[in-house]
């Protein structure tokens, strides 16, 4: 039986996962999340959405700053923990802990390994094009992302689908998923699978170099760039020497004869028209700086912008 189940987890894509074993049998004993972090320009310190959500539902809280201390082991041996699962967390569990639980730790990983190992498998999905994806929920080894499988999930990604559209639809199967694998454990009903090395491929951590566009790539790993970054964080790139994010874009058939970034055309109530190195670019969505997501369209009636007048690289 799994009474005493640990949750571990930290951004919102953890909190539906959360939110749906509370309402279970499989309620969690105690949550396990990152410390209150200085964010925005103003570097406020605050609470990971997995405290907020914890708070919420009465679930007992710890935000160690080293989960593999002496003194987080020991709070997590107090629970006798039957299992633990984690999603998202943000760290890493040596052997002590993953040793601790009689059924071992679980994690929810939003691709379908062993492709996109790591801690950026949507946005590279999308960065890559491919038209699958889904999640997999597998137990803990000593590599990251590495153990075997127990469940798995594939889904068809849709033709427009953005990184925050299909991380908020991939959170909300993983919390379906993390509950059926947990009913299959405590019955007994399912079988390890492990994964075929040879087939592995990672996605970095996205540094602050990979949000800056620039317009020396094709038409098409610009929109690609776009999709795995939209709407948050997003794409920056410049525009009269203002940051601007690129949200939404649509590849044209007409082939670019102007420089990459040159407004060339603005298309009513559908947005604003750039040159690329290989095919034109419209414009759909942007976020100008210090302002929100807006149609390009709308942008250009507000800046009363030109043809002839170019979007250069991020910085």
């Amino acid at each position: 039986m799994l009474n005493n189940i640990i949750f571990m987890g930290t951004p919102e894509f953890a909190v539906p996962t959360l939110e749906l074993l509370s309402k279970t049998k499989y309620k969690p004993i105690l949550c396990i999340t990152q410390p209150d972090r200085p964010k925005g320009r103003k570097k406020r310190l605050l609470p990971p959405a997995i405290k907020i959500k914890a708070l919420e539902l009465n679930i007992p809280l710890i935000q160690p700053e080293n989960i593999n201390s002496r003194e987080s082991i020991a709070e997590i041996q107090k629970t006798n923990p039957d299992i633990i699962v984690t999603v998202a967390y943000g760290g890493y569990l040596k052997r002590e802990i993953r040793r601790l639980p009689e059924f071992g730790c679980i994690n929810l990983h939003p691709s379908l390994l062993p492709k996109y190992r790591g801690s950026a498998p949507v946005n590279y999905a999308l960065f890559n094009n491919e038209k699958f994806t889904g999640n997999t929920i597998f137990k803990i080894f000593a590599e990251m992302d590495a153990g075997p499988i127990i469940y798995q999930r594939k889904i068809r990604i849709k033709e427009n689908e953005c990184f925050s559209e299909l991380t908020d639809r991939l959170s909300k199967m993983g919390a379906e998923d993390v509950l059926k694998v947990l009913e299959k454990i405590e019955n007994n009903d399912y079988e390890l699978i492990k994964q075929d090395d040879s087939k592995a491929t990672f996605s970095r951590k996205i540094e602050k170099q990979d949000l800056l566009l620039d317009w020396s790539l094709s038409s098409e790993k610009i929109r690609n760039r776009v999709r795995g970054l939209a709407e948050r964080p997003g794409v920056v790139a410049s525009f009269r020497s203002k940051r601007i994010k690129i949200i939404e874009t649509e590849i044209m058939q007409n082939e670019s004869i102007s420089k990459p970034g040159t407004v060339i055309d603005i298309i009513k109530n559908a947005g604003i028209v750039v040159a690329t190195v290989d095919s034109d670019l419209l414009l759909k969505k942007v976020q100008p700086e210090g302002k929100k997501i807006m149609n390009a369209y709308a942008f250009y009636i507000g800046a009363l912008i030109r043809t002839g007048e170019k979007f250069t690289n991020g910085f």
